[in-house]
């Protein structure tokens, strides 16, 4: 979605909408996205509907299942409008529409001068964590994986105009040394909990998520263990289009009892979509891991009919 949302007539566009208008546009984009993907969206929503099918309504389930699609398209606006708006407005919106919880104890952490691994997820507006952080001081490092080229080029561009942001390609090889390196000269390294398909599994490390079970991922465990680095978690939820909180909170690494960082993170994730489901958008990811599969072609052609004006689907 990402490559078909960046088409170069959808940037120019992009770049001159009012925040608003821009919304709306990309809910539309959204729309023929999926009137040509029926296979991608009906396994978000026979996920959605796995998961909550026990545990809601019949109206319940349709109104989270159009609000979790609402939620995607909300995320990319989110991307988009960061990577292409202009850079002295946003910088500036990244300190006024964002308010940070859990600050005093996290910079305590960072005073330590270990580095600090900062787990996030594919939650909320995670496209303004880097840049609410870097805004305000806060050495960051950040891996991910770009969709397209012009994507990279721009953020690349970006780091350079918020100085305190260094970007690491997960496409350029192995970037398990460049993250440790970054912990040990003291920086913030941004990544993600929920990324399934890069987990390294671990028998050792049993996953409750979602009352699904699961081995979990060892990465956070071995990165903390090459580079002493301190752990904590950031998800940034969204209150509104334009209000943000950001809410970092430290995790135990130390105490002879402390569970694997695995358990710990998604454990913190799980119990944030206790209360905001809709504002996760890994829906698709996690069908897969559970190898959920569309059952026959009546499934996949079936269309929900509920009301479907807030998501544009």
């Amino acid at each position: 979605m990402s490559k078909f949302l960046q088409a170069r007539i959808n940037v120019a566009i992009f770049r001159f909408l009012p925040y608003y208008t821009s919304k709306s546009y990309l809910l539309f984009l959204g729309k023929i996205y999926y009137s040509f993907k029926k296979k991608e969206k009906k396994l978000i929503e026979k996920t959605v509907r796995h998961i909550y099918k026990n545990r809601l309504s019949t109206a319940s389930l349709n109104k989270l299942v159009n609000d979790v699609f609402y939620g995607i398209f909300t995320h990319y606006h989110e991307k988009l409008f960061v990577a292409y708006s202009n850079y002295s407005l946003l910088k500036k919106r990244f300190v006024s529409w964002v308010r940070v919880k859990g600050e005093e104890d996290f910079r305590n952490l960072l005073a330590q001068n270990r580095g600090i691994i900062l787990v996030t997820a594919h939650y909320g507006g995670v496209e303004w964590l880097p840049g609410a952080l870097a805004s305000r001081g806060y050495p960051v490092t950040m891996i991910l994986r770009f969709q397209t080229q012009k994507l990279k080029r721009t953020l690349e561009k970006r780091a350079e105009e918020m100085k305190d942001l260094q970007l690491v390609d997960l496409d350029n090889g192995n970037v398990f040394f460049a993250a440790v390196d970054a912990l040990k000269n003291g920086r913030i390294l941004i990544t993600e909990c929920d990324e399934f398909e890069a987990w390294r599994p671990s028998k050792k490390i049993p996953i409750n998520f979602m009352n699904q079970t699961f081995s979990g991922d060892k990465t956070l465990d071995i990165m903390r263990k090459h580079s002493g680095a301190a752990v904590a978690t950031a998800l940034m939820h969204r209150e509104s289009s334009k209000r943000y909180t950001l809410r970092l909170q430290t995790v135990d690494t130390d105490s002879a009892g402390a569970l694997p960082l695995g358990i710990q993170t998604m454990a913190n994730l799980d119990h944030t979509l206790k209360d905001s489901p809709e504002q996760w958008y890994q829906w698709k990811d996690f069908g897969e891991k559970l190898e959920l599969h569309l059952d026959d072609a009546n499934e996949l052609n079936s269309e929900y009919t509920g009301d479907m004006e807030g998501s544009a689907i």
